[in-house]
């Protein structure tokens, strides 16, 4: 059992995008699977089963591949930041041409290179299945030359909806993306979405394809050497990990925060907002000027590899989450994209079974998910609400404690190779 695995982004410590492929490997592996994996060169490479890294030919895609592998062989030293900026120079004056004619994400190129990689080596290790998993568009377009070229069956798995049934429609990245959505529906032969509203939208817009459609939460597994437990400390430690944008960001939260310290001002000495795995972006910082919250956030950036300990990011982001009192999801202000999306950050929250509080809109896919599974979910405009929902964990905090969720997560990694293994079953004709 050979799979052809297409995964731009992989092995790459922190990457919601790689965690989802590179954490299903050894369960893929102990099932029977030898993986061949074709991918940017952006993350580690894999030395135990063949792994082929490939660069974009264009300019926007080569600048960001060359930026991650120079930063991850230079570990951010002065040298390396002199030669990303040599080199971004030099990229410069292609890259502006590139985007004045082309409107496509900086990973489009990949399609290019991924392919002809593949044509040279899917005659040496004759897969049975092609498996295209991944965000960037360019991933699954390379799955669906590749099939047509060699007749194999094709897996495309989309992490995100390549198009919004609401979404502005800009020229020209929509229009590729509408086409290569009905590449996918004609072609593959099993269609994977995380959501059950992004399978549904999606086959609105393609109708006849119901049975090429599956949905599997992604799940998480822990890190390999992570034994971090929990433990009350002298205040209560709200931790928010992942990234921020204008429309995914922390400003009712800090208004939230900023309101209870209004009502109830010894509060700030019993309070601590933990920031991980990002700087804050413009909307955040200035709700945090606003109002007024230094002294109880800090902002703990992205946690890389550490030598001394030998702990990947990952290992010490598991720990650190292990170590809140209240896990704080932000599922972002765009209505019609919440619908469709779930944070991947929501299954490694659950892995560490600490409480969580999503901020979410009503009736969507993430709130009845966290309300089914015992955490706490507030409307992400209510503002009231939301510091109610504080008000209430604050006290239970100081009364009761905020303990363990008993019950593991029942969103595995396992869980979600033993539903591929089904499909593979059904498409793959020995």
């Amino acid at each position: 059992m050979t799979w052809l695995i297409l995964a731009h982004c992989y092995n790459m410590d922190g990457r919601a995008a790689s965690q989802t492929i590179t954490d299903r490997i050894p369960f893929l592996r102990k099932k029977g699977v030898t993986p061949v994996v074709i991918s940017a060169p952006t993350g580690r490479k894999a030395i135990d089963y063949p792994h082929y890294q490939v660069f974009s030919p264009a300019p926007s895609g080569l600048k960001f591949e060359l930026r991650h592998v120079i930063k991850s062989s230079a570990q951010d030293s002065f040298s390396g930041r002199i030669i990303n900026f040599l080199l971004t120079m030099i990229i410069l004056p292609f890259f502006l041409i590139e985007k004045t004619v082309i409107h496509l994400d900086s990973h489009w190129s990949w399609l290019l290179s991924a392919s002809l990689y593949g044509i040279f080596i899917i005659p040496k290790h004759r897969p049975e299945l092609i498996y295209s998993t991944a965000g960037p568009s360019s991933t699954h377009y390379t799955g669906f030359i590749l099939s047509r070229i060699f007749k194999l069956p094709w897996v495309a798995e989309l992490h995100d909806p390549l198009i919004y049934d609401n979404e502005k429609q800009k020229w020209h990245k929509y229009f590729f993306h509408k086409y290569l959505e009905k590449l996918i529906f004609r072609y593959a032969d099993k269609i994977i979405y995380f959501t059950d509203q992004a399978s549904a939208n999606a086959l609105k817009r393609n109708p006849g394809a119901k049975d090429k459609l599956s949905v599997i939460r992604p799940g998480a597994s822990p890190a390999e050497n992570w034994t971090q437990t929990y433990q009350k400390q002298e205040k209560i430690h709200f931790g928010y990990f992942g990234s921020l944008a204008a429309k995914r960001n922390l400003k009712k939260v800090f208004k939230a925060f900023h309101d209870l310290l209004q009502e109830e001002p010894d509060l700030c000495r019993q309070v601590v907002i933990d920031i991980y795995g990002t700087a804050l972006d413009p909307v955040t910082m200035q709700a945090l000027d606003a109002y007024n919250l230094k002294a109880i956030v800090t902002v703990h950036g992205r946690l890389e590899y550490d030598p001394t300990t030998g702990k990947t990011g990952r290992e010490q982001v598991l720990e650190a989450m292990k170590r809140m009192d209240v896990l704080i999801l932000v599922h972002g202000d765009d209505i019609f994209r919440c619908d469709e999306y779930i944070p991947s950050k929501f299954y490694d929250y659950m892995l560490v079974q600490r409480p969580i509080l999503g901020l979410t809109h009503p009736g969507s896919e993430l709130q009845t998910m966290l309300e089914e599974n015992g955490f706490f979910a507030a409307d992400s405009q209510n503002e009231t609400e939301i510091k109610s929902t504080l008000q209430s964990l604050i006290s239970q905090w100081k009364d009761t404690g905020l303990p363990d969720f008993e019950h593991a997560s029942p969103l595995t990694v396992q869980g979600a190779v033993n539903q591929l293994m089904e499909i593979r079953a059904n498409i793959v004709k020995d």
